[in-house]
């Protein structure tokens, strides 16, 4: 059987099994809930490092992907064509690289287990959040607390929201895809919560885009001011600069309307605005911290530890590690022996290879045609035998931990970002750039890349020029960091993987288009509408709705 085939297979008779446990029985109050004894100061670390924790489990072992809150991320870096993979240049089969559905569009129906995925990485969380929050409820003692809680619920909706709010995209592939997309225009997902009982979840619809934003903007307005004086002692633990962060996330992503069906909500230019102020609260909260260049290339610590400009992570540690291919260094990292990395060997473009400038540090953890093994030396921890078993364009952004590339109990003990400073930075010079012009925009995007490429000049001066070198250079930043996606499907941005200088995309891999990719939405997964029966319009199904392209010379 092709590995294509054991896909399509494993994926509905998996979706079919997830299915059976209803989503909606995973959020309501069990008896494992927590009470308010529980709830003491001494515990409410060790409270919310059960959100954390759980963020980095598996739904249901149904694929080596399964290991929590990046995996999701991952797939969106593969899916907006931001990673590719280089192991198929050598020989090596494709399927090494586990994330392969979000680079093809295969099995993304209401029956997969990638559907499944998705959504039981998120609705768990949110239970776990709504037991802190329902027992802390008027609990002073409590509040800070709940003001985590609330900061994580609000995370976790902003995400499902912006997954799963089908934005129109042309399907040249599916026929029914277009017109079916139309009705379901500004709905987004199910909002359970602390009060949310079972009668409820049995007939609770999907909340409008309105609805959902009005809902996370209530629990960040309360950690805002519950957060007021916190000082973060846990990476894992939100701050006031992160509420601030969540703020400029979700306006940034209003900004991208101008329908109506925001109700009462800013939208356009007026939703830009005020994602450039909170990204400007976060960032002075946080204190301003960019990554040096130091921190970025160190081969023992890159990308693995708490790192000056994040500002609010997940710790792998032994305890939550399953085995040695359930982890994200095991997919990410190309010198962690154990895993996938070093078959799969995840990339960059070699066309955004060739636009990233010589003098540009982050250029020197990626592995080009013509590096030589004196230069990248200094950056790895492989061998120069390995060295030059690797294809070009592989990235060598996340190390496995502690430098230890056998051990996987060590090596995937990883600290992974949730939230970096430098993002504040590309939210502001983005919506300065809506709200303000080009030359206030063009000025606070060269003042920050000074801090990547000391000789950097943006060499745009229009604004869809200016507004393509943003986006281009926060691909750069934080690719395998699940935040490309959320852009490109806000800004109708197309792909283009068929160009002469992308040499490195699979021919089932190769995709043009003018505006957004209909994976870029999720449909809602059959073990949800099942049991919840107000749901009554799916979003369309964009498995293959578009055919591979041909390369093209231009």
């Amino acid at each position: 059987m092709k590995f294509t085939q054991i896909f399509k297979t494993t994926a509905v008779a998996l979706g079919a099994v997830v299915a059976l446990s209803g989503c909606i029985r995973e959020t309501l109050p069990q008896d494992s809930a927590i009470t308010e004894s529980q709830l003491g100061s001494g515990n409410m670390e060790y409270l919310v490092k059960g959100i954390s924790s759980g963020m980095l489990s598996y739904v249901s072992g149904w694929e080596h992907t399964d290991f929590g809150y990046h995996s999701v991320g991952v797939y969106n870096d593969h899916a907006c064509k931001l990673m590719t993979t280089g192991g198929w240049l050598l020989g090596l089969p494709e399927g090494y690289n586990r994330f392969y559905a979000s680079q093809y569009a295969w099995g993304y129906a209401p029956a997969s287990a990638l559907s499944q995925h998705v959504w039981y990485n998120y609705y768990p969380q949110i239970k776990s959040c709504n037991d802190i929050i329902g027992a802390a409820a008027g609990d002073e003692t409590n509040r800070t607390a709940e003001a985590f809680a609330r900061t994580y619920r609000a995370l976790f909706y902003l995400d499902l929201a912006r997954m799963f709010e089908c934005l129109y995209a042309e399907a040249t592939n599916a026929s029914s895809y277009e017109s079916q997309q139309l009705e379901v225009v500004g709905l987004t997902v199910p909002i359970v919560d602390e009060n949310t009982d079972e009668a409820k979840a049995k007939n609770n619809p999907r909340a409008t885009r309105e609805e959902i934003f009005n809902f996370i903007f209530a629990d960040l307005a309360f950690a805002e001011e519950a957060l007021a004086d916190y000082r973060q002692t846990s990476p894992t633990n939100p701050t006031l600069a992160v509420v601030y962060g969540l703020y400029a996330r979700a306006y940034l992503w209003l900004g991208g309307f101008e329908d109506g069906l925001n109700g009462e909500l800013p939208e356009g230019d007026a939703a830009y605005a005020k994602a450039a102020e909170y990204a400007r609260m976060a960032i002075n909260a946080h204190g301003g911290a960019i990554m040096t260049e130091a921190e970025w290339t160190n081969p023992t610590t890159g990308f693995n530890t708490y790192a000056s400009s994040w500002m609010w992570a997940l710790v792998q540690s032994s305890d939550t590690i399953i085995n040695n291919l359930f982890q994200f260094a095991a997919h990410l990292s190309p010198e962690a022996a154990y895993g996938y990395g070093p078959l799969s060997q995840p990339a960059i473009s070699s066309a955004a290879y060739d636009r990233l400038r010589d003098t540009d540090f982050r250029k020197k953890v990626v592995k080009g045609p013509e590096t030589t093994w004196e230069e990248f030396e200094p950056y790895t921890l492989i061998e120069q035998d390995e060295f030059d078993s690797f294809a070009p364009w592989t990235c060598f952004k996340f190390r496995p931990a502690q430098g230890e590339r056998n051990d996987y109990m060590t090596a995937g003990a990883s600290t992974l970002p949730l939230m970096r400073c430098e993002e504040m930075y590309f939210i502001e010079i983005e919506a300065t750039l809506h709200t303000s012009g080009v030359d206030a925009a063009w000025q606070l995007l060269v003042a920050f890349m000074a801090n990547r490429d000391s000789n950097y000049v943006c060499p745009f001066a229009d604004e869809k020029g200016v507004l393509d070198e943003i986006i281009f250079q926060k691909s750069m930043e934080f690719w395998g960091e699940g935040i490309l996606m959320y852009d490109m499907k806000r800004l109708d941005m197309g792909v283009n993987t068929t160009l002469s200088g992308a040499k490195n995309y699979a021919p089932d891999a190769r995709f043009r288009t003018e505006g957004r990719l209909p994976w870029w939405t999720y449909c809602i997964p059959q073990g949800e509408t099942q049991i919840n029966l107000a749901i009554v319009k799916n979003n369309p199904d964009p498995s293959q709705a578009h055919k591979p392209d041909k390369p093209t010379q231009n």
